[in-house]
C-alpha cells in the first residue's frame, strides 16, 4: 500500500472539480491507494482552501485532508471555523507554512493552534527547508516539541537540502515526524539524499512518512526513489503507509 500523505490540489486546472478528477486519476495511475490534500492558509487559493478542501474531497473516502492556517489571516475567524471542522472529522492535521510565511515554528503565538491539535488529537505539519528556513530551523522545531511533548509535529521537506542536520539535530525528539516530500525532486541531489536516508531510516523507522508534494512535485519519481532506497523491506512499508496510518489515523 502507498499513501502519499502530502498533496496539494493542482494549480493549473480551471476549478476545483478539474483539480479534484485530475487528482484523483493521477493516484490511479500511480498506484498510490490513498491520498492526503493540504489546504492553503488562504481564504481563496489555487490550492484550496480550508474550506474548499473540507468538501471537496467529502465523497472520496480514499483522499483525506489537512487544514492550513496562518496566525496572520483571519486568524481568531479561521481557528474557530478549524474548531468546528475538527469537531465534524473533516481535517486529519493541521498546516502551518513557515517560511512561505513569517512564522516562527516556536512563536508564542501559535500556541492556540497546538492546544486545538493536541485538543483533537491531530499533528501540526509545518514547512521547512529553501528559502527563509529560519522559521523551521532545527532548533526551534526541537524547542517547539520540548515544549510542546502532547503534540505530534511533522516536519515536510525536512529542512531541504539539510536532511542530515534536520536528521541529526531532531532525533531525539520522538514527537517529531519527517514528511519526505520534494526530496526526491532535483535528480542530482539524489544520490546525497539517498545516502542520507539510508543512514537515518533504520535508526527510527517509524518516524519518516512519504510524501512526494502532488501538485508542485513529480509523484512516481518520489515513489521510484523510495522503492530505490536500499532499507529493509519492513521499513519501507512502514515509510510508505504503516507509519501514516497511525500517524493521521487512517
Amino acid at each position: 500500500m502507498i499513501i502519499d500523505a502530502h498533496m496539494h490540489l493542482p494549480s493549473d486546472e480551471p476549478d476545483l472539480e478539474s483539480k479534484k478528477r485530475l487528482l484523483l486519476s493521477d493516484i490511479k495511475v500511480n498506484s498510490v491507494d490513498i491520498g492526503i490534500v493540504i489546504s492553503d492558509s488562504e481564504s481563496e487559493s489555487t490550492i484550496g482552501s480550508m474550506d474548499d478542501c473540507a468538501e471537496l474531497f467529502s465523497d472520496c473516502p480514499n483522499v483525506y485532508a489537512v487544514a492550513g492556517i496562518s496566525p496572520y489571516i483571519k486568524f481568531e475567524e479561521q481557528f474557530e471555523k478549524l474548531k468546528k471542522y475538527l469537531t465534524r472529522g473533516c481535517f486529519v492535521g493541521i498546516k502551518l507554512y513557515c517560511g512561505h510565511e513569517p512564522i516562527y515554528i516556536d512563536d508564542s503565538a501559535l500556541k492556540p493552534v497546538f492546544g486545538l491539535a493536541a485538543e483533537f488529537n491531530v499533528p501540526v505539519l509545518f514547512h521547512s527547508g529553501w528559502d527563509n528556513a529560519q522559521y523551521a530551523a532545527p532548533e526551534r522545531v526541537k524547542a517547539a516539541a520540548v515544549a510542546n511533548p502532547e503534540v505530534r509535529f511533522v516536519c515536510c521537506h525536512c529542512y531541504y537540502p539539510n536532511l542530515a542536520e534536520c536528521f541529526e539535530a531532531l532525533k531525539g525528539c520522538p514527537n517529531v515526524y519527517f514528511d519526505l516530500s520534494s526530496v526526491a525532486d532535483d535528480p542530482e541531489k539524489s544520490p546525497l539524499i539517498a545516502a542520507v536516508l539510508e543512514r537515518f531510516v533504520p535508526e527510527m523507522p517509524e518516524r519518516f512518512i512519504f510524501g512526494s508534494d502532488y501538485g508542485c512535485c513529480d509523484q512516481r519519481r518520489h515513489i521510484d526513489f523510495i522503492e530505490a532506497l536500499n532499507i529493509p523491506t519492513e521499513y519501507r512499508q512502514m515509510l510508505f503507509s504503516l507509519n501514516a496510518e497511525q500517524l493521521y489515523k487512517i
